[in-house]
């Protein structure tokens, strides 16, 4: 590996195990805050008030823990790169692991020599709590079809999407002149903001909006590439997913999105197109090696090099038709 991917991975472990230390720290203290409000047949010296302060403390250290937990799983792509996988599975799989660990009995030695706190029912009602907390939003993006999210979130915005249709018109301030294979990527990358109900318009959705347009350029350069389209359309909604419901009514494109169009502008200008194509929109996600699109194609085998090949051989769609014009 490079340099570049030894740091990554170095940043990874690193934060992997800040997200453990500060759980295994808030659980030591709410451990201990459990055997101070007392246990067995005498009765506790805490005050009343004294329990209350350590009751609410317990559960802001709770929440404090569960979000550094998210933050450093879900949220670290742009400084871990290929290595995002790295905080999922030692965070997770620790936490999971904690769950199988029998609680310990009154009177006996904890399992395996842990300490106490470890094999204690507050440890493992957080761990249980903050799985759940990374979970239960990606589940919900694998259970729930893409169309029932879509219509849930047209009822819950008192209007029908089918009933919106999109148009051009619909995404405005867009650097560049389109080819109509790019333009239906633009609408597919609005109706998966809306389906998703986000109130932005990123990277992410412009990728998927690729994926769907599976009759066009760009979807056939990454199939000839070696890319599986379901298995990236997958990824991706499950990146999408874990950002949870933020739909409010704007539907802007995020500064990242509208750097990434601008960037396919000048590479069209650059070919000596007239039109920005769905190649250039493809090249344009290649372009950022921290954004999150463009890390789920490098981990798929993509690489801007082997894109640029490919399209040259294929061509660009013009603005007259969908077909490739070969340069």
């Amino acid at each position: 590996m490079d340099r570049t991917a030894w740091r990554q991975l170095l940043i990874a472990v690193g934060i992997s195990a800040v997200v453990i230390a500060v759980f295994l720290t808030i659980a030591y203290y709410a451990y201990r805050s459990d055997n101070v409000l007392g246990h067995g047949p005498l009765p506790s010296s805490t005050s009343n008030s004294g329990a209350y302060a350590i009751t609410i403390l317990v559960a802001l250290l709770t929440i404090l823990s569960a979000g550094v937990s998210y933050a450093g799983v879900t949220q670290t792509r742009g400084f871990t790169g290929r290595f995002f996988w790295v905080p999922y599975l030692l965070v997770e799989g620790i936490f999971a692991l904690l769950l199988l660990v029998p609680l310990r009995r009154f009177g006996v030695d904890a399992w395996g020599g842990l300490p106490t706190y470890m094999v204690s029912v507050p440890t493992q009602l957080m761990a249980a709590v903050t799985l759940g907390f990374l979970w239960v939003p990606t589940l919900s993006i694998r259970l729930i079809p893409p169309a029932w999210r879509g219509q849930a979130a047209a009822v819950a915005r008192g209007t029908s999407a089918a009933a919106r249709p999109l148009s051009r018109a619909a995404i405005r301030g867009l650097p560049g002149r389109f080819t109509p294979s790019a333009w239906r990527v633009l609408s597919h990358m609005q109706e998966a903001a809306r389906r998703f109900e986000h109130g932005f318009m990123g990277t992410e959705h412009l990728l998927l909006g690729i994926l769907q347009e599976r009759q066009a350029l760009a979807a056939r350069t990454m199939i000839n590439v070696g890319v599986d389209l379901d298995e990236a359309r997958s990824q991706v909604e499950g990146v999408i997913g874990r950002r949870g419901s933020l739909y409010t009514g704007s539907g802007g494109v995020t500064r990242r999105c509208r750097r990434v169009i601008e960037h396919s502008a000048r590479l069209a200008r650059e070919t000596g197109r007239r039109t920005v194509g769905t190649g250039h929109l493809l090249q344009g996600l290649m372009a950022d090696p921290e954004d999150a699109a463009g890390q789920i194609l490098e981990s798929m085998g993509v690489n801007g090099q082997r894109l640029a090949q490919e399209l040259r051989h294929l061509g660009y769609e013009t603005e007259e038709t969908d077909q490739p014009a070969t340069s």
